[in-house]
């Protein structure tokens, strides 16, 4: 098939520049192009050569001409751009794509009207007395009485429904399942996370630990699913550019079908799972802390298991992130809240702290959520102790989302060397951004996260797509774009150079492998892709549209583009 690359063996080496040994004929060397190295100089680069899945030399065409041997694969750029493979710090990939393969998809812009009519087609494919699960609806509709659980039942009597919100926090279910899982009007006053009408009758709406509690009675999927959920998943990343991307929640069967796919027929991305760690989501707490402890036997050539998430709080739409100032007045009202409500964290102080310095002090390469900046400064705190009690650990740790942090917090990011993994689509204007402005007003809104005063303070920054949670896709070439001109809090953009190394480098660091990879040197893993433009030339506006022609991980091409 014909495509955009030109191809063509050569078979002249000794006239194409000095002999070379035979370990320094290269497997395969690319000419011709505009190669953006993101060394620590951020030189450009004509001509790159690959050999035993490594870069071997980066140079001109001429330094690389060296390179080449009889039996060398030549591939002429034809001035295209090449980067290193982007790092997606934050993402929930399996979540994402099983809602797409299996699950009852919609959009979480669709009307809360029109999410009946959308299960009531699920439940038409489903079982009688089959689970009908999906997502994501809208967070905000939960602040509106939009989505309730008399919606559900009218078109789902018999088969129980759950269905997940924009932000991964919050469910949205039906009678049936209430019932399943024993959420009674008794048991909501137990559970405040269980939302009530005015007579103290569950609504369906469902929060934080009242959602993870009703996963946990959904049945799984079977292995063969979450194996091919995990196929698509890597097929897809390697389609927008991405070799390396962090499943920032995991739980053990996802573990497992990343671990046993890589052991049968290899991945074409990295996968640094940060595994779940004594939270109230889907698997009990005795479950997640059991993985953790035995996390080696997931770890294979493309799979690190050997990270653990902490969950400090919630999101601010639904009044569980902890916040250092009280929510705004008039939301806190309109849910009949004190007006000193600030949240809370999800864990003590205490726990936090003693676990953090004992998961380092064993290797673990630690996460926290935190979306309130009263949630960022615990983690942060948690950091300070970790670095005293373990003064020799080297593990780059780092705070995801970093909610509105405080002014007085920002420099303790570089002093602890902890990285601001940031998600963009935060700051993109939709239903979630109203809702935002509603809870926590525009100011703090616009400083979350607070990335120019971040990058101003040193800290080293990591993108993050975090889809699905209010993210459209995992392109993550719209959130280049974004973060040099934001939407909510434009004074809080980036330089467009800062912004590509959040994807690159700043991916790399946070995941303790700038050694191998997030920039194109002599040593490091062929991880990098040939893209249809220069973002560093062109208007931003222009960068969103930017499309992958090849993708290439470990000097193989794992993805190519169709002329």
């Amino acid at each position: 098939m014909k495509t955009w690359l030109t191809l063509a063996l050569c078979a002249v080496a000794c006239q194409t520049g000095s002999a070379q040994a035979a370990s320094d004929v290269a497997d395969r060397v690319y000419q011709h192009g505009n190669i953006e190295t993101q060394n620590d100089r951020r030189t450009r680069a004509e001509a790159i050569a690959i050999k035993d899945g490594v870069f071997l030399a980066v140079g001109s065409d001429q330094a690389i001409s060296g390179y080449i041997g009889p039996s060398t694969e030549v591939v002429d750029l034809q001035g295209k751009t090449v980067m290193p493979g982007l790092i997606d710090a934050h993402g929930h990939y399996v979540r994402g794509f099983q809602r797409e393969l299996f699950n009852c998809d919609f959009p979480s812009n669709t009307p809360a009207s029109a999410i009946a009519d959308r299960v009531q087609a699920c439940v038409k494919n489903a079982k009688p007395g089959e689970w009908v699960v999906g997502g994501a609806w809208a967070s905000s509709y939960a602040n509106t009485g939009g989505v309730n659980k008399a919606l559900l039942d009218a078109v789902s009597p018999d088969n129980p429904v759950y269905l997940l919100d924009d932000t991964g926090h919050n469910g949205y279910v039906n009678s049936k399942a209430l019932a399943a899982a024993g959420f009674t009007k008794e048991k909501a006053r137990e559970m405040p996370a269980i939302v009530t009408d005015d007579q103290g009758e569950p609504t369906g709406i469902l929060q934080e630990d009242a959602a993870g509690a009703l996963t946990r009675i959904i049945p799984p999927m079977s292995d063969e699913k979450y194996q091919a959920v995990v196929k698509h998943a890597v097929e897809m990343a390697n389609r927008y550019g991405i070799t390396t991307f962090v499943e920032a929640r995991t739980d053990r069967p996802t573990i497992k079908a990343y671990h046993d796919v890589d052991e049968q027929t290899g991945l074409t991305a990295r996968v640094v799972a940060f595994l779940q760690y004594d939270t109230d989501f889907n698997e009990s707490r005795e479950t997640q802390r059991e993985t953790v402890a035995q996390r080696q036997r997931y770890m294979s050539k493309n799979v690190d298991a050997n990270n653990a998430k902490f969950y400090l709080d919630g999101v601010p739409p639904a009044f569980t992130a902890a916040l250092l100032n009280p929510y705004q007045t008039e939301a806190l009202h309109e849910h009949h809240l004190p007006d000193d409500f600030r949240g809370h964290l999800r864990m003590t102080p205490e726990a936090v702290r003693k676990d953090a310095i004992a998961l380092d002090r064993h290797g673990i390469t630690l996460k926290f959520h935190a979306a309130g900046d009263a949630a960022v400064r615990e983690a942060l705190d948690a950091l300070e102790a970790v670095r005293q009690a373990n003064p020799d650990g080297h593990l780059h740790h780092s705070i995801a989302h970093v909610g509105m942090a405080s002014p007085q917090d920002l420099a303790r990011f570089k002093a602890l060397d902890v990285t601001a993994d940031i998600a963009p689509p935060i700051w993109i204007e939709g239903p979630y951004s109203d809702t935002m402005t509603e809870v926590i007003g525009k100011a703090r809104y616009a400083r979350t996260p607070p990335t120019a005063e971040l990058l101003k303070a040193g800290a080293t920054i990591a993108y993050g797509s975090d889809w699905p949670s209010i993210a459209a896709s995992i392109n993550p070439w719209p959130s280049l774009a974004s973060m040099v001109h934001r939407d909510i809090g434009p004074e809080q953009s980036i330089p467009l150079q800062a912004a590509v190394d959040t994807m690159t480098r700043g991916g790399a660091w946070s995941v303790n492998q700038s050694a191998e990879i997030g920039s194109i040197e002599p040593g490091k893993s062929a991880d990098m892709i040939v893209i249809d433009r220069d973002p560093l030339a062109i208007p931003v506006e222009d960068i969103a549209k930017t499309q992958v022609l090849s993708t290439v991980f470990r000097g193989k091409t794992v993805y190519q583009r169709d002329e």
